[in-house]
């Protein structure tokens, strides 16, 4: 295999895999919203704790999105 052919192939993985995590955070992040619209009852998280989830969530967000832009930034040449 050649080193470009190489190079494109780890890339990739890298890429699935940034993608990946985006893709979770954003799943975590809308679930920690939608629950937010239950806050405050009974068997739920209060209404501070739910806005610390959903700031966390937030961040994890930025956080994956920011690593696959570095991930796409590096992208090798086809």
């Amino acid at each position: 295999m050649s080193e470009p052919s190489r190079a494109w192939l780890e890339w990739h993985r890298e890429h699935e895999e940034a993608l990946s995590a985006l893709q979770t955070a954003q799943h975590a992040y809308h679930r920690t919203v939608a629950h937010g619209a239950f806050a405050g009852a009974a068997d739920g998280p209060s209404i501070a704790e739910n806005a610390e989830m959903q700031q966390g969530s937030l961040e994890a967000l930025e956080a994956a999105r920011v690593r696959l832009d570095e991930v796409r930034a590096r992208k090798p040449e086809a």
